[in-house]
């Protein structure tokens, strides 16, 4: 309890000394543009309008952060077409993203743009990062290589943190079901004509529940966030920045049914340069470093990544049609391990290099992306991506987009656990094709079809059936191949959003589906919002899936109510009730998932 005071002190000393500040110039400009525009950044690594890509897009604006209440960010993707969700346990416990059906460990994710994903573990920490020092996320969903290096198979996703786009300063807390509390603070703006600073502090525990169905052991939480961004106009032209997230705190788990707890650290720091000149050219530079360690607390094992990264890129137009984009990413990666008496300590150096061009030719758009990867342990990989998006009248559009991506196996596929020194990178060929179409005022449909070929799948298998022993192997080759279709509608205070997915991810040597991801998923929305109130319902289907064993997991149904007041100027309560119906479900075979669930926030804003 005294460090969730501490911290609430400071961020109120915060919010108070920013906003102070910020009442003087009520001009400040958000770091990060208009939330309401359709415009992204991650797909191509430059500013794009949605409807110039032939790939899906998924953006999740703070409105929408905010009124999810999420307990991290892998509640906020889970509610999204395409994106599923396992974890073992409740908060605190592994989450990991199944994106247009692909492994855990083939999404790229990105924090400001700088990548998290940990040398050991593949997957990135999902479930330490706080929804409340989060502006926005963009996915984008299909092989981005070519762009990212490894890991982009199934896509990206970069989470932009709010203390770049902050402006003015807000305090929150909530209190809820399993013992949960969270407070956080935020401020931004101008210090003076050139130099704007913004930052965020969140403090979050719960005591939660076991993980396992068979065990009683402790699932206890507790994580405290600081985000701070810092910027300087150097001149008209240039730029200059330093950014830093950090999150650290302390899980409980059940380790084979015994009680089991561990410290976490995640951490992202950065300094940037950014310049634009006459001609659309355009420059920038990122200096950074991420740390992700994991240190048990009941027993010696421990696993740790440093990396160290330099990105630059450099744009500029040719004949007002060609916007043309080259960049380099070098980075050194320092993983090191010691799991179930097993150690390893790997240095990996790793170079991308990249161009692109984007043609914008009346009602064309082409894209063509070409990279090169040198893999210190697996030697080059060569990418690319070939995209084109039609206009085909106001407000249709047909897309196509070909690429192939590539995933290098982490240092705990090669020596940890059931490793295999041997293994080699999965090698993805895959194709889209989509339509979005705006059928009337305020409506949209998406519909897309995909297929990816995976060569040398990296699973598990089992290769002592007495001792239970399994080894990570490269299977032959696996198929996933599916479609969506997305509904959007809008008018006066209503908001209505519907998805169906049907996907087949399959491995072809076996001809078994792929684990933890269900053939069907449907979700549907609805949002009132007028005057000081809106309320919300979500509706999440998902299918029945098979787990490690093999297991069968039945189907689930998930229903989820919000509603926000506003009591004064500035002041707002929210109310949410997830898993309102009570359903008994299972995201990985054997672990506990929430039952209903009530939380109560509070929110101001100052203006």
């Amino acid at each position: 309890m005294k460090s969730a005071l501490t911290v609430w002190a400071g961020a109120l000393a915060l919010v108070m000394a920013v906003a102070r500040v910020q009442a003087a110039d009520e001009q400040a400009t958000v770091a990060d543009g208009d939330l309401s525009s359709e415009v992204v950044v991650t797909a191509t690594r430059t500013s794009t309008d949605v409807d110039e890509l032939a790939v899906p897009v998924i953006v999740i604006t703070r409105a929408e952060i905010e009124r999810a209440l999420a307990g991290d960010v892998a509640g906020l993707l889970a509610g999204h077409s395409g994106v599923e969700i396992a974890r073992t346990g409740g908060p605190g416990q592994p989450a990991s993203i199944f994106l247009s059906g692909t492994d855990s460990d083939h999404t790229t994710v990105l924090l400001d743009g700088v990548r998290i994903n940990p040398g050991t573990l593949g997957g990135a920490a999902l479930q330490n990062i706080e929804p409340e020092s989060i502006e926005r996320i963009e996915i984008i969903k299909g092989a981005r290589s070519s762009l990212y290096g490894t890991d982009a198979i199934g896509g990206v996703v970069n989470i932009i943190t709010r203390a770049g786009a902050v402006s003015g300063g807000s305090v929150y807390g909530a209190v809820g079901s399993y013992g949960t509390e969270v407070l956080a603070a935020d401020a931004g703006g101008h210090l003076s004509d050139r130099l704007t600073a913004g930052g965020s502090l969140a403090y979050q525990r719960s005591d939660g529940f076991p993980p396992l169905r068979t065990a009683s052991d402790p699932g206890d939480y507790n994580n405290t966030s600081a985000n701070a961004q810092l910027r300087f106009a150097a001149s008209d032209e240039l730029g200059l920045r330093a950014q830093l997230w950090r999150t650290e705190g302390k899980s409980a788990y059940s380790d084979f049914g015994t009680a089991a707890s561990e410290n976490f650290l995640d951490a992202s720091y950065a300094l940037g340069a950014d310049w634009s000149g006459a001609a659309g050219r355009t420059a920038r530079v990122t200096l950074s470093r991420v740390t992700a360690d994991v240190i048990q607390r009941t027993a010696p094992d421990f696993d740790r990544t440093v990396r160290d990264a330099l990105d630059a890129q450099y744009g500029w137009r040719v004949l007002d049609a060609h916007e043309l984009t080259v960049g380099a990413v070098t980075s050194n990666e320092h993983a090191q391990s010691l799991s179930f008496g097993l150690p390893f300590d790997v240095h990996t150096h790793n170079l991308l290099a990249y161009v692109q061009d984007q043609l914008h030719s009346g009602a064309n758009d082409l894209l063509l992306a070409l990279g090169y990867t040198h893999h210190e342990t697996f030697g080059s990989r060569d990418t690319w991506n070939l995209e084109y998006a039609r206009t085909l009248r106001p407000g249709l559009h047909a897309t196509a987009a070909f690429g192939t991506a590539f995933h290098a196996p982490d240092s705990t596929d090669r020596f940890g656990f059931g490793g295999n020194p041997g293994l080699q990178p999965e090698r993805s060929r895959q194709g889209q094709l989509g339509l979005r179409w705006a059928t009337g005022p305020g409506q949209e449909l998406r519909l897309n079809a995909f297929e990816n070929r995976i060569d040398g799948l990296i699973q598990y298998v089992l290769i002592d059936p007495v001792n239970f022993i399994y080894q990570a192997q490269n299977v032959e080759q696996a198929r996933i191949r599916g479609a969506e279709a997305e509904y959007r509608w809008q008018r006066g205070p209503w908001q209505l959003r519907g998805s169906y997915s049907i996907q087949d991810p399959r491995d072809l040597t076996t001809g078994e589906a792929l684990l933890r991801r269900a053939r069907r998923n449907v979700l549907a929305s609805v949002l009132y919002e007028t005057g000081r109130f809106s309320g919300d319902a979500e509706l999440q289907v998902a299918g029945p899936r098979i787990d490690f064993g093999p297991v069968d997991m039945g189907g689930y149904t998930l229903l989820s109510l919000g509603g926000r007041y506003e009591l004064a100027p500035g002041w707002s309560a929210q109310l949410r009730l997830d898993n309102a119906l009570d359903r008994r479900y299972e995201l990985a075979s054997g672990y506990n998932t929430p039952a209903r669930a009530l939380t109560l926030a509070m929110r101001y804003r100052m203006r």
